[in-house]
């Protein structure tokens, strides 16, 4: 079955607009089945992966790009850092758009040779796992969070199920099992990023690692309390969040930093950006053990923000995300500051009723002068006002 990307419009749009195209993000997540279904005919395909093909590029960058010509999609173009010097030469001697597509699931190797060489002549996107919005293949036009519309209700049961599923589409279509798709998932990211990126021999040390970022999903990164489940130091595990980071395995979204707000924490929250590799990390495999499991709050909290960063990359809306906590524990979820300037603050509830006292901390940023609609994002059925600036809003009519 062929389900299209949400941001293959995107996509095609900045190849119209650069000379080159970089399109990042974990591995397994569709990159290059999305390229390969828009290209042009002539437009050539080749992949780093193979490891002829590399030492090629390598050795002989030159030889390499008389060979692979533009147009032509570059598959895994962190493995030959080189050729963006000659990616370079090629599209400053010329008028011409679209000329190279290149991926890259190392994304501080790739964009670190991006700046050296190719800095204001290349489109950089993101691509994540599937959307919910993508696998139901409900058509979606960029949201206006001023403007939110009434959607068919998501059950809790079906929220646990997608928090469950994740959006890795070699799992989601491909009728494999979980555990045997993640494990090997696993495997593959440990072997070849991890020992690529660090040269990192404990691998057995990295995936207790992974399995305890996995348990704070959304939570508020604790470099001490990782360090201690791991065994290590906290600049080893501040070495490794950063490789999460390089890889799109997490986002860390930090606390609003302005002025008129004080006693603000200043530690990033951690948002895992698959809730099917991260229930996977958690030994949550079940509706049962997710329903039972003492941190279902902090995964929904983790879902549903993840399911918007996916939706601001897929539809390039430029929309940044933070959250606030003060040293008084007062927080406020999630804060998105969309492309006017304007903050909207959400609480997230699992759960179907909610009340205005659930926005109780929003009253800690009124001094901002820029504080627009927000409200709480929830399992209700109704989109209601609780004041004239904040409504309850079910979750589907966000992600739907």
């Amino acid at each position: 079955m062929n389900y299209e990307r949400s941001i293959k419009d995107t996509f095609i749009e900045y190849s119209k607009s650069f000379k080159s195209v970089l399109l990042t993000g974990p591995r397994q997540v569709g990159k290059t089945t999305l390229l390969l279904d828009i290209k042009e005919e002539d437009r050539k395909y080749v992949t780093l992966d193979d490891l002829e093909i590399r030492r090629l590029a390598k050795e002989n960058p030159k030889k390499f790009i008389e060979t692979y010509s533009p147009p032509v999609i570059i598959d895994e173009i962190q493995y030959a850092p080189d050729l963006m010097s000659y990616i370079k030469i090629i599209c400053d001697n010329t008028t011409k758009k679209g000329l190279f597509w290149l991926t890259g699931s190392q994304k501080i190797q790739v964009m670190k040779n991006v700046s050296e060489t190719l800095a204001g002549r290349m489109g950089v996107l993101e691509m994540n796992s599937f959307s919910y919005k993508e696998i139901t293949k409900i058509k979606y036009l960029p949201h206006d969070l001023n403007d939110l519309t009434l959607k068919e209700e998501l059950t809790k049961e079906q929220v646990l199920k997608n928090i469950l599923r994740g959006g890795m589409p070699g799992y989601i279509f491909d009728n494999i099992k979980k555990e045997l798709y993640f494990k090997s998932y696993i495997d593959l990211y440990l072997e070849r990023d991890i020992r690529e990126l660090k040269q990192i021999e404990d691998l057995n040390a990295f995936y207790t690692f992974l399995v305890s970022i996995a348990s704070r999903a959304s939570q508020i990164l604790n470099y001490a309390s990782i360090a201690k489940d791991c065994g290590k130091d906290e600049k080893t595990i501040k070495s490794w969040i950063s490789i999460l980071e390089a890889t799109d395995i997490i986002k860390l979204i930090y606390p609003i930093r302005k002025e008129e707000l004080k006693r603000i924490t200043s530690a990033p929250k951690i948002i895992f950006m698959d809730s099917g590799l991260c229930t996977y990390l958690c030994h949550l495999n079940t509706i049962k053990s997710l329903e039972e499991y003492t941190n279902l709050g902090f995964l929904f909290e983790n879902y549903c923000i993840s399911e918007l960063i996916k939706l601001n990359s897929n539809y390039n809306l430029g929309e940044e995300f933070y959250f606030y906590r003060d040293k008084d524990g007062s927080e406020i979820d999630l804060i998105i500051k969309d492309y006017e300037g304007i903050h909207h603050p959400y609480e997230i509830k699992l759960k179907k009723r909610v009340d205005i006292s659930m926005i109780s901390s929003f009253k800690k940023i009124d001094n901002l002068s820029n504080v627009g609609k927000g409200g709480i994002i929830c399992l209700n059925t109704s989109l209601k006002e609780l004041t004239p600036k904040n409504q309850i809003i079910p979750l589907s009519s966000l992600i739907l």
